[in-house]
């Protein structure tokens, strides 16, 4: 009887955490497609985004959200560091369709639904940019999320002015993210 009443106490406790996390978090409908996605408060959003790395006339359109700057502080964590939703005219769209190169080529099943993802990542003058890309599979007009990771190479620093940047905690968040994505058909 005692481990049964413990057992109530802790499914209450993680009821309780992920009511405080839902309540801390705000819900975004998008007006032209009528999806739904939450993020947390302290993140801002951009309705007007545009991902333009594929060059002129390949632009797509979106809503960007960019983690706040309490993820950066003493890291090496670049501030432009987001998840954005994004949308393709037509169907049956792929990965390469939203990243070039598309690498890494997987089905993922999560959240209810099956997503075809892929990879690239990039590096410049000290700087490395990481994306994961998230095709919704059977939308139309075709739905992707992106994780967009732009961080600082550790070694660029003196030792013990910055530290790495938590990556698990940072893709656990976007996937918690993704993970409310309703498409609302």
């Amino acid at each position: 009887m005692i481990r049964f009443r413990a057992a109530l106490c802790i499914v209450a406790m993680l009821a309780g955490a992920a009511a405080a996390q839902a309540a801390a978090w705000i819900r975004y409908t998008e007006p032209r497609l009528g999806y739904t996605i939450a993020y947390p408060a302290d993140w801002s959003i951009d309705t007007h985004y545009v991902y333009d790395q594929l060059g002129p006339g390949r632009e797509i359109k979106g809503v960007a959200f960019t983690i706040p700057a309490s993820l950066t502080a003493g890291t090496n964590l670049g501030g432009d560091t987001k998840l954005s939703v994004e949308s393709l005219p037509g169907k049956a769209c792929t990965p390469g369709q939203f990243v070039d190169p598309a690498e890494n080529l997987r089905k993922v099943r999560a959240d209810g639904r099956t997503y075809t993802a892929a990879s690239s990542e990039d590096a410049g003058a000290g700087n490395r940019y990481e994306t994961q890309i998230f095709v919704l599979d059977g939308t139309s007009p075709c739905l992707a999320v992106r994780y967009f990771i732009h961080y600082s190479a550790i070694e660029n620093f003196d030792p013990g002015t910055v530290k790495a940047f938590d990556r698990a905690r940072l893709i656990a968040a976007f996937d918690r993210i993704r993970a409310t994505l309703n498409l609302g058909k």
